[in-house]
């Protein structure tokens, strides 16, 4: 196991990732050569459902990321301004624009016309709008779906109304995707894609889990890119073997008192979507013995976090079981809700010290972070820092005035390990 002391090392599972990567690409354009429906679709919506369907689902965001991480988001970006659209617009969305505008490759971050769209607002209002744009620009038909917010005052009735309503939705959904496709929504292949999106989400809890042991067996290098199969193959078996292997991996760590870090110090939370253009910024932080045990970005697309969603919930009513997972969304919790995660996490994981994101980008991931900041200092007495950047756009980064931003604080962390 001497090996495994090495400083930031990754779980040899996660360089299965581009396997799992390979074959949705390989997926899509099988999908195309057999004249087999594909439907871009949002995050946040329910992605099973359309393999249920058996159509083939394509992630723009997933695309945008891509072509963030082979450093072409910025060129795309500039062609959708050229374009006309704002500088203060998503990145993600200018980024998928400039994409398919310029008729990128898939392997660039392109994403295919489909021959439909699904979206959601459950995290914010700009997909809705991303995708209304791009199904004009293509012709395609649009399908998107309301979806309520559960705030601190919300009664248990209007909550099941708000589940009702999503329930409608999402069967004239299964009516259009019927129309638009011609294929039958089948009971039993929606039990089967249910079943195994509910093991992978589990899968994936099970591993952060791992990460409360100190030191931490798995650092962001690989929950970042774990991530992938979690967004895009939700209800396919081959991610459950990959995120086995991740598990399987990370307890020998634990076991073997192994962590992913050699000298783990400052055990640290990082909230927000990371940047994409420059993961490699995270190592940065390995410099001053500081690992990120926790992002709750990364977790909440583990979806199945309600403990009130049963597996017999999701088997016996795969549709109906859609309609809770939506409302229980990390990204649709109000201020009072995601401080009491907060805390409740800061504890169960050791955490010293909070990392905040203010995502120029990104309204909804963003907004709040000045009063949860407060209320973490206030209430828990632990620091907290906002870092100004942006998810998709490098011309938003100012990396060494976020890295000294993160030395000093790391000082104040050193400085409080000492009293």
């Amino acid at each position: 196991m001497s090996k495994e002391k090495k400083s930031g090392i990754m779980l040899n599972a996660t360089n299965k990732l581009k396997n799992e990567m390979g074959r949705h690409f390989l997926a899509i354009e099988q999908a195309y050569r057999d004249g087999k429906p594909t439907a871009w679709a949002t995050a946040g919506t329910p992605v099973e459902l359309l393999y249920a369907m058996d159509v083939q689902a394509m992630m723009p965001e997933n695309s945008a990321t891509i072509s963030a991480a082979l450093k072409q988001s910025k060129k795309f970006i500039e062609i959708a301004e050229d374009q006309g659209y704002s500088y203060d617009l998503c990145s993600y969305f200018k980024t998928s624009i400039g994409a398919v505008s310029s008729k990128a490759e898939m392997s660039v971050g392109g994403t295919r016309k489909p021959a439909f769209m699904m979206s959601s607002d459950v995290i914010c209002d700009t997909h809705v709008r991303w995708f209304q744009i791009q199904a004009e620009r293509l012709n395609v038909p649009h399908f998107t779906l309301d979806i309520p917010h559960v705030v601190s005052n919300t009664s248990n009735r209007q909550r099941e109304y708000f589940k009702k309503y999503i329930k409608e939705q999402l069967w004239e959904l299964l009516d259009f995707i019927t129309e638009v496709t011609g294929h039958e929504y089948n009971e039993e292949k929606a039990r089967e894609v249910a079943s195994n999106s509910y093991e992978l989400g589990k899968i994936w809890q099970d591993v952060f889990e791992l990460r409360k042991n100190v030191p931490s067996p798995i650092s962001t290098r690989d929950t970042f890119g774990g991530l992938f199969p979690l967004f895009t193959m939700p209800g396919l078996k081959s991610p459950i073997k990959l995120y086995k292997r991740m598990y399987k991996e990370a307890k020998a760590r634990v076991d073997a008192g192994v962590g992913a870090l050699e000298n783990e110090e400052f055990r640290l939370m990082w909230e927000g979507i990371p940047f994409w253009y420059n993961l490699k910024f995270f190592s940065n932080l390995e410099r001053w013995n500081a690992m990120i045990v926790y992002e709750p970005y990364v977790y909440a697309f583990s979806k199945y976090t309600n403990p009130n969603i049963t597996k017999d919930d999701v088997l016996n009513h795969p549709v109906e079981s859609m309609a809770e997972l939506v409302l229980s969304f990390w990204y649709i919790y109000d201020l009072e809700t995601r401080v009491k995660k907060f805390k409740e996490t800061i504890k169960e994981w050791k955490i010293d010290g909070v990392l905040l994101h203010n995502n120029m980008s990104c309204r909804p991931n963003s907004c709040g972070q000045y009063d949860l900041k407060r209320s973490l200092m206030e209430e828990l007495d632990i620091p907290s820092l906002i870092i100004t950047s942006d998810m998709n756009d490098p011309r938003k980064l100012n990396e060494t005035q976020v890295i000294n931003q993160i030395e000093s604080f790391i000082e104040i962390l050193r400085q409080r390990k000492k009293q």
